[in-house]
Formats: structure tokens, C-alpha cells, sequence
């Protein structure tokens, strides 16, 4: 079974991955459940993600599938996330023809190596190529502290030069005679050492290992040559060596041909075994696996198809091993949990035949002791006359060996009596002889018969001549044919009577001891029946907690927001933040047929109710269930409050402030007055949407475009939309942009402004400086010049100092110490200075800085918006981005049409492949095969998904019991992510009913009953009121 990427498989699955994850930032890394060494890797960008396996030395490649992870990273992953998580994977190689990759992360910041040889290992490196993190030490001469590689250390085996290549190198070696003679002897003197003679294929494949031994393998084949034929015979055969020259040309063109394809374009073939544990009386399933996955390859393996093998084709290589590779795994689990059960069940089966072998020997030993009984009765007299003739030799004194001798000259003489006797055993005074049994046929041999009735004896010697043995051996064979004998034990001490009470004795015994084992029996195959169902559950739960890999679906686009569904079929999506919300309004809201239900509680949702049409309106009821969904986020839905929701028309909508400038992000203008609706009761639900596959969606999607058709409604186009969008923010960056004229004009007047007044002040502080020779006097010193006693002192001072220039003064000041205190005296009027234009200069920056965010982010929306309304036909067919982005927006344009695939409540004939749990108002779940009622309760969201599945559960049991026409057989539910589960809760505690709104519990319904005689005595006051 292939486990590993060979050089080729890797050389193609490098191509397919940097076509399609180049440019993603790492999300993060995960450890899978399936062994140590796999891990998980998630690329993503806005819109779009990928999951890539990882398995250290085997495989790399994306899936398609979720699969399990551990819930602690280990060290190894956890030193990749500190490193790589959110780094931009900038290009992925493959380091010539080996078997290693080099993912590049954030333009050769860092970088990841797989290697894929040998036991394989992954390296983190930094942008020096020094070792930050091993995943393996790997011990090159079996010292345990000589390791290849070290952390600290350079990896050598590549360098930055590798980015630099655009496209796979193809190969154009060239081959000759003379070349393959040469190989041809450099492996004798490796043959010499290992005494081991290469093949034709093994020797092609060792010095042109970059083509896959396969394909040399295929091309042997393809020229009429064995590829295990001696490569010696090349040395004889020049004709043989020629064509083996063309077969290396050929394998060469074949390599070169599976480089060029196009990405994608590969069809990949996948060979499967006959299961030896299918069981031919059913049905292939998951169960009972008709094929198993054995290998993989880009080309097709014609030397290996044979009756047993089934080939599969896939295209696209990635796909092909992803599809190996989960079935694989998952048909691993199959087979482990079917080899197990069938274990279980013979353990189960060989307890119950144990016991049954022991009541069937009991069985047996009463009623051959008891034909035995019967027969020493029936044969009294004939066993009385042996036992005298033995008992007269005895007497006699004859020797016991004569006594044998003799009774076998007696039997050859015809004497019936001495027929009868079969053996001796006078040691224990016992003779064994044969009876006849005419009334029962038994077959039981004397051997036997000894052993199962106890009264066995040892085996006696023969001393009778050959010629008599030899006539008695035909005797005996000839009665066993034609006779049914039993041999019984006499005991000749004893009467013939006395002999057959043994015999009975012994039935008896043994009927007891039967009882005593059948009850025994019971008991001991119900104590094994009961482990065994233990070990049954056991197996079950190791099953669901190897939950089958699911599929990953491509997302709508709403299920990033808060969405449901409404009764009447209308898309309702509410943003989970200002964020959100505004990319809600530019992308996804229409002003002229949408609408935006909300209310005036704190964190109430914006609700935008979807129209697809221009010629219907959305009916009430979506109104209500709007204004619901929108309650359920605020303090309402705790404290059961009965509260209005509003709606207003999607051209009342808008982000434009009174000013003219946009509106900080998660605010919407309403120009006209809201319409209030009737208060609501606060009663939520949590049901399940079906996805429908490829052909059960194309038939939905044709009944809703024909029933449209019926009744005559037209389609918003879309593009109107986004033109009166365009022009509107169009209108909002003129006005910004006029304003940002004044106002850079007003900031370079203070700048200079502040700038003139610093120079004048410096002036003015150099001319003072300048002015005062002496130490110029403070305030307080004028002050206290004008007191008597101090003139003199002033006086004196001047005239010391009088005479002093500035430096002098400087150096005087700095021996005394007095320069810095006047330093410090002069830096508080500074700091006030500095400190004011800072504010005045921070202010003007920061509203400059607003004003130019709000003209970038409204420059983007019109860019983006005026992409929409391009023809998406002229998009140039290899640009697979914008490709794949014209189709999301084609998604977005029909979201009426793509829900139609969104079955509630799935018939018999629809096929399912996924189940995506909503929240939504009671009322909006009317339909819904799967559904729960929420009420404001006590359980945090946690709880509350986990009671909602068992609620799940255990109505797919109900209705497997009702035989319903459908139900989720696939067990579809316990795959649902618990967190996916959670984030589409708007409330934060809940109350879950039993299903069908059902409420779980006397208490609950007395709560319920609670609920409701508040709410209407709230309506009664407020009717008062």
C-alpha cells in the first residue's frame, strides 16, 4: 500500500499548491488526531480558506474534508504558531528532484522545510537560514548527541536562488549505449560488495532517479522488455541495449509531458483491492467495504490493473491524493470497528460452543451408561459365564499371560464366550467385553468408550501368534461393519446386577452434574454477553469520537452574519458588528426593494430584509419575525420584555451624516420616520437546513424559476443599485476632498504662524541674554532692591560684576554651581510653549488624519462597487482570482435562487450531503423537520447547543420508529461543529424545549405557563395605560 509522495508526486502536488494557497497568511497550525506527526495547516484570506495536511515524511496536500485535531498543540506546533501564525505564504518550491519542499513565508522572513525521505522532518528556519525549531533530531552515526541537524545551525541543502525559478525545469538528459554500458559496470564493483545483480529497471532507475520507477517500469513493458531481466544481457543482447535506450527516451518524454500540463489538468488514477472481508450477502457500505485503497499515481498504471483491481480516476492530482488518502483513513476506521466486532462475536460464539460441549458430554456419558446398564441386564448370563471361566483360571493359578493366550486360542476356535471377552485387566479384577447392541446404532469405538465412562483400563500386549492376530483383527472388522457392539467393564467380584447399578449410578451422577452445568452455562454466557455489549459501546463511542471526516461545503456568503430565513422564503442577515454592518450596506442592501428592521434598546441587531424582487412586496409577517430576530440581542430577551421593533424602506437608509460626511462605521441615517409594528413576544428556535446535492438542488431551482415565471415576478438588477450607491458616496468624497483644501491651508498658517513666534522668542531671549552682563536680578529681587539695608549690597554686587562678559559669567556660574538652577528657572515657560503647539498641532493632524481615512475607505467602496457592475464575460479565462471572484459575485446576485437548496424539510426521493443549524423566530421555523423552542432560560450557550443535539438525536430515534418517509439516516447531525453551532446564537442564556416546541420538564412548562401570564398581564397594562 503506497503511504508516502514519491519525487514526481511531490514535483506535481508543489505546482497545485502554490497555484492555489500563494499569497494566504497561515491562520494557524493544529495537531491531528490520526498520529503524532500529521498536522493542520490553515491558509486563509477574506472570502476564501484552505486546510492543508501535513504528515511529516509521507504527504502534503489540501483536503476537502474537516478533520479531527487535538486540543493541546504540542511543543513542536506551538513553536510554528509563534513564528508563522498570520505570516503571508509568498512562494512554495521543491529543491531540485528531491523529495523536500520549501514553503517561504513573509518574502523569505521565514521559512518552513518538509522533507519527505527516509523518516522524514520538518524544519523551521529564519531569513538566515539558521534553525529555529526541529521537528526530529535525526542521529547520523548512531551517537545520540551527533545530530545532522541543530538548532542554531545553517540548513545547506537549498538556498534563496530556489525563488527565483518561475516554472518546473523539464529534463532533457540525454542517453546512449556507451552511458548504460557505463552504468552497467560501475555496478559490478557494487554488485562484488552486496553480491546482488542489478535489473534493467533497477539500473535505469538508480542513475536517472528523478523518472519514477513506474514509468520506467510502463515503458519497459510497452517495448516487449521484463523489466526484472539482468542488466548483464545488456552486455550480449546490443539490440536489447538499444531499445532499453529508447525506453529511457521515452519514460523522459512521458516526465516532461505530466510537468507541462496544466495546473489542475492532471488526471489523477487510484487503484483499489478486493476486500477479503466483504461479505458477498450485503450491500457494499462503510460497513462492509467491497474495495480498499491500495496506491495512487498521475499516469495510468497499466502493469498493475488486473481482475481483483478496480481503477478509479480523479481529476486534479491534489484531489486524487486527498480523496486516497481521507478514504483511506476513514475505511480504516470501517475496518478496524467491523474486525473488532467480529472479534467480540466469536468470543461470544466460542463461550456458548464451550458450554455446549460440555452439556452434549454430559449427555452422552448418560445414555451410553445407561445402554450399558441395559445391556449387562440383558446379558447376564452370558457375562456371568465369562466371569467364571476367567475366575476358574484364576483359581487355578495360571499365569495372566497364559490366561490371555488362551482366550484368544478360544476365539479362534469360534467359542462364543471367549468372543465376548475383549480384554484383561485382572489387576483390578476387571475384564472388558464387547456386547451387542441391536436396538441403537453407536458407533463408538472402545477407546473412547473407556475414557468417557470411567472405568478405563490400561492397554494390554498382544502375545498371540500373527497368524491368529491377523484373523482376528478381520473378525473384528468384519463384526464392526455389519454389528453394533459396546464394550463394557465387569467388575468379576461383583454380580452382573451389581455391574449395571454401577452403570446407572453413574447416569445419574452425571444427569445432576448436567443441571448443575446448564444453569452454570446461562450465567456465564449472560456475564460474557454483558461484557460484550460493554465492549460494543465501547467501540461505538471510540467510533464517534473518530467522527467521520466531513466534507467541507463551500459557505454561502450571509453565513458570515447573523441570518435566517423567514416563513415566506425572505433572506433576513444582520451584521455582528459596525464593521459588519457597514459591509452589509454597500455590498449585499438594495435601498430600492430591501428594508431595515431594528429597534430602540441598546445593541439591537440591524436586521436588512432581502428582496430579490421589484414588482412584489415583503409581506408582514417577515416584518415581525425581523423585528423578533432583532430583539433577541438586547435586554428584552432576558427580562421577557414586550417591546415594538420599527422598519423603514431601504431609500430612507443611509450612511450619509446631516454635514455631508459619511457616518462612523455601524451607524445608519433614517430620513423619514419609522414604522412601528405590534409588540412581539420573545420566542426564538433552533432548527436544521439541509443542504441538497447537485441534482436535488437543479430540481427545486427549476420549480422556483418556473413558478416564478407562473406568477409574472421580476428580479432587481443589482447594477441600479450599486450605481445609486456609486453616486451617492461619489458625492460625499467631492465634498471631503473640498473641505481638505481649508484645512491644509489653515494648518500650514498655524505651522508657520507657530514657527514665526518661536524665531521671535528666541530673539527676544537672545538680545535679553545679551543685554544683562550681570546676573539678572529675579522679581522677587526687585522687589527687595527698594528695602533699606539692601542698596549697599546691590550696590557692591554691580561693581564686582560690572565689568564681567558673558563667558566669564558662564564659567563664574558653572564653578558655583548656579548656571543649571537658572537653566531650570527658564524651562517650565518652555514646556507650557511646547506643550500648546503639540495640542494644536495633534488636533489639526487628527482631523486630517479622519478626514483622509473616510476618503480612502470611500475611494475603496467606489472602486469595489464599480467592479461589480462590470461584465464579468470579459474576464480573461486564466485569471483564476478574478474568476473565482466574478462567481462569488454571481452567488451574491442569486442568493434567491442558491437558498432554494436549503431544504427544511427534505422529501424521499431528496439526497442530502450537509446540515447547517439556524437560529431564527419560533414562527419562521414552522416547516422545519428538526427543530426546538429557545425561551429566555438559565443555560449558557454551551449547554444549550449540547441539549439541542440530543434533542436532535433523539427525534431522528422517533422518527425512525414512526417510519417517516425521511429522516437524517446519514447521521448528519453528530457531525455538526458545536462552535459553528454557537455562533449563530444572538442571545447569551436559554431555555430548550423537547422539539416540536415542546418544553422539557413539569418545571419548564410551568415556567412557560409563567412566561405567557406575564407577558398578557404587560399587555393588559399597557392597554390601561
Amino acid at each position: 500500500m503506497k503511504q508516502r509522495v514519491s519525487s514526481l508526486d511531490l514535483k506535481i502536488l508543489v505546482s497545485e499548491l502554490e497555484q492555489s494557497i500563494k499569497g494566504y497568511r497561515l491562520q494557524n497550525v493544529y495537531n491531528l488526531t490520526s498520529n503524532n506527526r500529521s498536522f493542520l495547516l490553515k491558509f486563509s484570506i477574506p472570502d476564501s480558506k484552505f486546510n492543508a495536511v501535513l504528515e511529516s515524511g509521507f504527504k502534503i496536500y489540501l483536503t476537502d474534508f474537516q478533520r479531527p485535531t487535538q486540543p493541546e498543540p504540542s511543543n513542536f506546533t506551538t513553536k510554528l504558531r509563534k513564528h508563522l501564525k498570520t505570516k503571508r505564504l509568498t512562494n512554495i518550491k521543491q529543491v531540485g528532484d528531491d523529495r523536500i519542499a520549501v514553503l517561504e513565508f513573509s518574502d523569505g522572513f521565514y521559512y518552513l522545510v518538509l522533507e519527505f525521505f527516509s523518516a522524514g522532518n520538518i524544519i523551521l528556519l529564519d531569513s538566515e537560514l539558521k534553525i529555529l525549531s526541529l521537528f526530529r533530531f535525526v542521529d547520523t552515526s548512531g551517537n545520540v548527541q551527533k545530530c545532522q541537524y541543530d538548532v542554531g545551525g545553517t540548513y545547506t541543502m537549498f538556498n534563496k536562488s530556489l525563488f527565483e525559478e518561475n516554472s518546473p525545469v523539464l529534463r532533457n538528459a540525454l542517453f546512449n549505449q556507451q552511458m548504460i554500458l557505463g552504468w552497467i559496470s560501475d555496478s559490478k564493483q557494487t554488485e562484488k560488495e552486496k553480491k546482488k545483480i542489478f535489473s534493467i529497471e533497477k539500473l535505469c532507475f538508480n542513475h536517472a532517479s528523478y523518472l519514477s520507477s513506474d514509468l520506467i517500469h510502463i515503458s519497459l513493458l510497452q517495448n516487449g522488455i521484463k523489466p526484472s531481466t539482468s542488466c548483464l544481457e545488456l552486455l550480449e543482447n546490443e539490440e536489447l541495449l538499444g531499445t532499453t535506450v529508447k525506453c529511457l527516451y521515452d519514460t523522459q518524454a512521458r516526465f516532461n509531458t505530466l510537468l507541462e500540463t496544466p495546473v489542475g489538468e492532471i488526471t489523477g488514477y487510484i487503484l483499489s483491492l478486493k476486500n477479503p472481508l466483504f461479505k458477498e450477502d450485503k450491500e457494499s457500505s462503510t460497513e462492509n467495504l467491497e474495495y480498499v485503497y491500495h496506491e495512487f499515481h498521475p499516469y495510468e498504471p497499466i502493469h498493475k490493473i488486473k481482475d481483483n483491481v478496480k481503477v478509479e480516476t480523479v481529476k486534479g492530482y491534489n484531489k486524487t491524493v486527498d480523496k486516497f488518502f481521507t478514504t483511506l483513513e476513514m475505511s480504516k476506521v470501517s475496518l478496524s470497528r467491523q474486525t473488532q466486532q467480529a472479534n467480540i462475536e466469536r468470543r461470544l460464539q466460542f463461550v456458548k460452543d464451550e458450554h455446549a460441549k460440555k452439556l452434549q458430554a454430559l449427555d452422552d456419558v448418560q445414555g451410553l451408561n445407561y445402554r450399558k446398564g441395559y445391556l449387562i441386564n440383558l446379558y447376564n448370563e452370558q457375562i456371568e459365564q465369562c466371569k467364571e471361566a476367567v475366575q476358574k483360571l484364576i483359581d487355578q493359578k495360571m499365569d495372566w499371560k497364559n490366561i490371555e493366550k488362551l482366550i484368544k486360542v478360544e476365539q479362534s476356535r469360534g467359542n462364543e464366550i471367549a468372543k465376548m471377552i475383549k480384554s484383561l485387566n485382572l489387576i483390578k479384577n476387571e475384564i472388558t467385553v464387547s456386547l451387542v447392541d441391536e436396538e441403537h446404532s453407536l458407533d463408538i469405538d472402545s477407546d473412547s468408550d473407556k475414557a468417557d465412562s470411567g472405568w478405563s483400563s490400561d492397554d494390554f500386549d498382544s502375545y498371540s501368534d500373527s497368524e491368529t492376530e491377523t484373523e482376528t483383527k478381520k473378525s473384528l472388522k468384519a463384526t464392526k461393519k455389519h454389528i453394533n457392539t459396546i464394550d463394557v467393564v465387569i467388575d468379576i467380584t461383583q454380580s452382573a446386577f451389581a455391574n449395571s447399578s454401577r452403570y446407572f449410578d453413574i447416569k445419574k451422577s452425571a444427569k445432576q452434574k448436567q443441571e448443575k452445568t446448564a444453569k452454570s452455562a446461562v450465567l456465564a454466557i449472560k456475564s460474557s454477553e454483558q461484557k460484550i455489549l460493554q465492549d460494543l459501546k465501547k467501540i461505538e463511542k471510540e467510533a464517534k469520537q473518530n467522527v467521520e471526516f466531513k466534507q467541507l461545503r463551500p459557505k454561502y456568503w450571509f453565513e458570515k452574519f447573523f441570518w435566517f430565513i423567514s416563513s415566506e422564503g425572505y433572506l433576513c442577515i444582520a451584521g455582528r458588528d459596525d464593521t459588519q454592518i457597514d459591509s452589509i450596506y454597500y455590498r449585499f442592501f438594495d435601498n430600492e426593494t430591501d428594508l431595515l428592521v431594528s429597534n430602540d434598546l441598546e445593541n439591537a441587531l440591524k436586521v436588512f430584509v432581502k428582496n430579490p424582487y421589484k414588482n412584489k412586496d415583503i409581506p408582514p409577517t417577515t416584518f415581525m419575525q425581523a423585528g423578533i430576530f432583532s430583539l433577541s440581542s438586547t435586554r428584552a430577551w432576558e427580562n421577557k420584555m414586550v417591546i415594538s421593533p420599527w422598519y423603514v424602506q431601504g431609500k430612507d437608509v443611509s450612511k450619509k451624516d446631516f454635514d455631508g460626511t459619511i457616518l462612523p462605521s455601524g451607524l445608519l441615517n433614517v430620513s423619514k420616520e419609522k414604522n412601528y409594528l405590534p409588540p412581539c413576544q420573545m420566542v426564538m428556535g433552533a432548527g436544521l437546513l439541509f443542504v441538497a446535492d447537485n441534482e436535488t438542488f437543479e430540481k427545486y431551482r427549476d420549480n422556483k424559476e418556473a413558478r416564478d415565471k407562473e406568477l409574472e415576478l421580476v428580479s432587481f438588477d443589482r447594477a441600479a443599485g450599486y450605481s445609486n450607491k456609486i453616486r451617492e458616496l461619489k458625492t460625499m468624497l467631492q465634498k471631503l476632498e473640498s473641505q481638505e483644501k481649508p484645512a491644509r491651508d489653515l494648518r500650514n498658517g498655524i505651522e508657520s504662524v507657530i514657527e514665526a513666534s518661536g524665531e521671535a522668542e528666541s530673539e527676544s531671549d537672545h538680545e535679553l541674554f545679551e543685554n544683562n552682563a550681570a546676573v539678572p536680578p529675579l522679581p522677587s529681587q526687585q522687589t527687595q532692591s527698594k528695602i533699606r539695608g539692601k542698596k549697599n549690597k546691590l550696590k557692591k554686587i554691580k561693581e564686582k560684576y560690572g565689568e564681567q562678559d558673558e563667558e566669564d559669567r558662564k564659567l563664574r556660574m558653572a564653578v558655583l554651581g548656579t548656571l543649571k538652577q537658572v537653566e531650570e528657572q527658564k524651562s517650565p515657560k518652555e514646556s507650557v510653549d511646547s506643550k500648546e503647539v503639540n495640542d494644536r498641532m495633534s488636533a489639526a493632524a487628527k482631523k486630517d488624519r479622519k478626514r483622509q481615512q473616510q476618503i480612502n475607505q470611500i475611494s475603496k467602496l467606489i472602486d469595489e462597487l464599480e467592479n461589480k457592475t462590470d461584465d464579468v464575460e470579459t474576464i480573461d479565462d486564466d485569471d483564476n482570482g478574478v474568476k473565482q471572484y466574478a462567481k462569488q459575485i454571481s452567488n451574491i446576485d442569486n442568493y434567491h435562487v442558491n437558498i432554494t437548496g436549503l431544504l427544511s424539510s427534505p422529501n424521499k426521493t431528496d439526497r442530502v450531503t450537509d446540515c447547517i443549524p439556524v437560529f431564527a423566530p419560533w414562527g419562521a421555523l414552522n416547516k422545519y423537520a428538526y427543530k426546538v423552542k429557545l425561551q429566555p432560560g438559565n443555560l449558557k450557550k454551551g449547554k444549550t447547543v449540547a441539549d439541542i443535539t440530543e434533542v436532535f438525536k433523539r427525534h431522528t430515534k422517533e422518527l425512525k420508529e414512526e417510519e417517516v418517509d425521511w429522516l437524517d439516516s446519514g447521521n448528519l447531525i453528530e457531525l455538526i461543529n458545536p462552535q459553528d453551532f454557537m455562533m449563530i446564537l444572538t442571545a447569551s442564556k436559554f431555555k430548550v424545549g423537547n422539539g416540536n416546541g415542546r418544553d422539557s420538564g413539569k418545571a419548564n412548562s410551568k415556567g412557560s405557563n409563567s412566561n405567557s401570564s406575564r407577558s398578557k398581564s404587560t399587555k393588559g397594562k399597557s392597554k390601561k395605560k
